[in-house]
């Protein structure tokens, strides 16, 4: 991201002959390197295959949330007001998309989700090119993002990261003008900057610290013209003496500001310097005010508050207890550092060792910059889960493909056992390090099992359920309750899950009979007392036909205590007396106790 600062005092340049053109295209090209055809094929291939292996995942207790919500979105409801989640609103919106184009089908919102990463490896292919002035690097970057993406399998993807990470890339892409690496480079266009902008805002209406890239894109672009500026200031205090005791630089400059020609280029550097950030701040504004528009309108905006900015927060401090930053700090960026990806963090280590050359310097300290950003916002958040990093992991992978290939580079200038050994090395930290978290099996035995089901048409519906079970969730108890509330439940009557399995709501096609999806606020003892008051009220106003209670699902990250649903009932006697007084247990399925009106 090299900027031409604007000089007012530059001599023109004489006009290239077509042999000089011809002569620098001829340099702009990259390198021939051994073997970069069948990288490249490999990277392509894993890609494609990653891919397919994505569109086979099914819903993870948060995406049933969010199709949830989405849901309540198509049918003229607000997110928080008509149905409860403390997400930013910008992943109900896709989902309410997907929902939109495809129908309530698990597959819906992966097949957005693949759409979107494939548009975000060719972004890094073309953004690898620009800034690293070879494309090739993009391809095994974007193979390397897609692997650790698919591997974080179908509990921490279609989240929130996941799509950030993609408007992230774009959003670099955007402002980064083509121009040979290692050239001066035209600054971006006011369109560009403010397109990046709103792409960055976008992500921040995902996850709110994502904004955080276009502040960092802004002092990447503005840094050229500052760096000139106080060149030239502290040139001019050199030669200029000093004039007053305190007149110090300001005085030195006098004679600058005199003059009329070196005040105009100061202006012109001072501009160049502050319009990207100007133009990026524009753009990154607008999604926030079309949402604040949007919530107003719908007359849900003290939803909206008292969700993001009163809850949240509490919950977010439930990470800090007994914990001191640097702790944190230290956990969070060890965890992105070696925890997930093998090959990533043997490129990160071939990169530190190998140094970026001249013209990719640019590149790595504003992917760097970016990167920082994210795990700044990881770290505040303090849960760690897995897909908090999904949309650090395309510019980590960027960076760690710059290392690969210039490793790759070194090795097959030495031979043959050179490049085996950086192979054997790559292969052997593929399997050492995996994003695959909170599942039985490890990732090839998944895909092995996703390609069998995809050769036998995917029908087998139990071992569907299967790969879409995790921790406490089990997909198969799911799919019967849903079932059972069809069987029993007439259509359109309200239902209540009192739990955390919002997505039986959803296979069973039964309305809920609160905006409360699942029961946190009524748990977490900063929202207890008003949300449980609430709900009384919602359940007043549309008596469920069947309630169905949940057992074991603990979650201390979550809620701040180890009690489960079944068993917060003693402490809540207004639902439970409700539940005594008016229903009847009728069926135990699983976890799940499940009681009708009598």
């Amino acid at each position: 991201m090299r900027d031409a600062a604007p000089d007012g005092t530059a001599v023109p340049r004489p006009r290239a002959t077509s042999t000089e053109i011809a002569r620098e295209r001829l340099a702009a090209r990259p390198a021939r390197v051994p073997g970069s055809q069948a990288i490249h094929a490999i990277s392509l291939g894993a890609i494609a295959f990653l891919l397919l292996q994505i569109l086979t995942y099914g819903y993870g207790r948060d995406q049933g949330i969010y199709a949830m919500v989405a849901r309540a979105v198509l049918d003229g409801g607000m997110p928080y007001r008509d149905a409860f989640d403390f997400k930013p609103p910008g992943i109900f919106l896709i989902y309410a998309l997907a929902r939109a184009l495809f129908g309530p089908a698990q597959w819906g919102i992966r097949v957005l989700e693949v759409l979107g990463l494939a548009g975000m490896c060719l972004a890094m292919t073309s953004l690898a090119g620009r800034v690293f002035g070879d494309r090739r690097i993009g391809v095994v970057a974007a193979a390397l993002a897609v692997l650790v993406h698919a591997q974080l399998d179908f509990w921490h993807t279609a989240q929130p990261e996941s799509f950030g990470g993609v408007l992230t890339v774009v959003a670099l892409l955007v402002a980064t003008p083509r121009g040979r690496a290692g050239a001066p480079r035209p600054a971006p266009g006011a369109a560009a900057l403010i397109a990046s902008g709103v792409l960055f805002g976008a992500a921040g209406l995902l996850k709110p610290p994502l904004a955080g890239g276009g502040v960092v894109l802004a002092a990447a672009l503005a840094a050229p013209a500052l760096v000139e500026l106080a060149r030239r200031g502290s040139a001019l205090a050199r030669r200029g003496p000093a004039r007053g005791a305190g007149g110090g630089a300001l005085e030195a400059a006098r004679p600058a500001i005199e003059d009329a020609p070196a005040r105009r280029a100061a202006t012109a550097l001072l501009w160049a310097a502050l319009r990207p950030a100007l133009l990026i701040a524009l753009g990154g504004v607008l999604p926030v005010l079309a949402c604040v528009a949007w919530f107003a309108a719908k007359g849900a905006l003290g939803d909206l508050w008292e969700v993001l900015f009163v809850f949240t927060p509490h919950y977010t401090a439930l990470g800090w207890r007994d914990a001191s930053v640097l702790d944190l700090a230290w956990h969070g960026v060890g965890e992105w550092l070696i925890r997930y990806s093998g090959p990533i963090a043997l490129g990160l280590v071939c990169l530190l060792a190998l140094h970026p050359d001249r013209h990719e310097r640019a590149g790595v300290a504003l992917l760097s910059g970016v990167i920082a950003m994210h795990l700044v916002g990881v770290v505040m958040q303090a849960k760690f889960f897995p897909y908090h990093y999904g949309a650090t992991w395309p510019l980590t992978a960027m960076l760690a493909a710059l290392g690969l290939w210039k490793a790759w580079q070194r090795c097959v200038r030495h031979g043959a056992r050179a490049a085996a050994a950086l192979v054997a090395a790559l292969v052997a930290s593929a399997f050492a390090r995996s994003a695959t978290k909170d599942v039985a099996d490890d990732y090839i035995d998944r895909c092995a099992e996703r390609i069998a089901l995809l050769a036998a048409g995917a029908r087998d519906q139990d071992r569907l359920d299967r790969l879409a079970s995790a921790a406490d969730v089990n997909a198969a108890a799911n799919r019967a309750v849903a079932a059972w509330l069809r069987e029993r439940v007439a259509p359109g009557r309200p239902v209540f899950v009192w739990g955390f399995e919002p997505v039986v709501y959803d296979l069973a096609d039964r309305p809920p009979a609160t905006r409360y999806l699942y029961n946190v606020p009524q748990r977490a003892a900063w929202a207890r007392q008003e949300a449980r008051d609430a709900l009384m009220r919602d359940l007043a106003a549309s008596p469920p036909t069947a309630i169905v209670v949940e057992r074991y699902d603990v979650f201390p990250s979550v809620t701040g205590d180890a009690i489960d649903s079944r068993d917060t009932l003693d402490g809540f006697p207004e639902l439970a007396g409700l539940i005594d007084d008016r229903y009847e247990l009728a069926v135990g399925i699983e976890d799940f106790e499940i009681y009708l009106e009598r």
